[in-house]
């Protein structure tokens, strides 16, 4: 049976296997218990996959699975129960009694959705098209760290899209569905999907559990200017002790 984990050394876990029925997702490192990835929920996935097949732009194809997700755990009935109460409220046991964890598909609608199961949907999604061939950039799950200028340094799970097989200098892209980018043009704030960029450089130190602060996509045109927070990922400590 497949099982992810965080690494507890701070080193990045980076996952590009398919995601099969019954894989379990240890997240207690981040207070909560175990996340069974069902096959009713692989299944909604695919379907949504399916349904974004032939969108080529990659911005608009990640917006548009960004947004499939969000409709995915949200629901406009009032969830009057915490993250915690609500997964304790689905837990699974089987015939000993024994706390199994909880299925991914019974968070459906359920408003509590964070960085771990948005990350897991996405990966799910773009697995799919990139078996399929309808992307050409390979999805990484990835269990690392976020610090903002606000916050410490807390476990984080996004989206890594490998850079190109090919000549052209294309970066690696930072797929951060849980953070959207706010940024400012014309003295207008908008708030688009989380992406940046990491040259080489940046994916060798993150791959070996350093800090990097990749650039906004949003940057590199020169019509906007990110206004939000700086986001760093990786480990700080592994940095200081580098």
């Amino acid at each position: 049976m497949q099982r992810i984990e965080r690494n507890w050394d701070g080193m990045p876990a980076l996952i590009k296997d398919k995601i099969e029925d019954g894989c379990m997702f240890e997240n207690t490192l981040v207070g909560f218990g175990t996340i069974i990835i069902d096959k009713d929920f692989i299944d909604e996935m695919y379907n949504i996959a399916d349904s974004l097949k032939d969108d080529k732009n990659l911005v608009s194809l990640l917006t548009k699975v960004s947004n499939e997700v969000r409709k995915y755990y949200s629901s406009s009935i009032v969830n009057d129960k915490s993250r915690q109460q609500t997964y304790d409220n689905n837990l699974v046991v089987d015939e000993d009694g024994m706390i199994i964890g909880t299925k991914l598909s019974s968070l459906k609608g359920k408003n509590i959705s964070r960085c771990s199961e948005k990350s897991i949907a996405a990966y799910t999604i773009l697995e799919r098209l990139f078996s399929m061939g309808y992307i050409t950039r390979e999805p990484v799950l990835t269990l690392s760290y976020l610090t903002t200028n606000s916050t410490e340094p807390e476990p984080h799970a996004f989206i890594m899209l490998n850079k190109e097989s090919c000549d052209y200098p294309t970066k690696h892209i930072l797929f951060d569905i849980e953070n959207p980018t706010l940024v400012e043009s014309d003295n207008i704030e908008q708030s688009f999907v989380g992406l940046y960029t990491l040259t080489d450089e940046q994916y060798s130190d993150f791959l070996n559990g350093l800090e990097c602060v990749p650039n906004s996509i949003y940057e590199l045109g020169g019509s906007y200017t990110e206004i939000g927070e700086k986001r760093t990922y990786g480990n700080l400590q592994n940095n200081y002790s580098k």
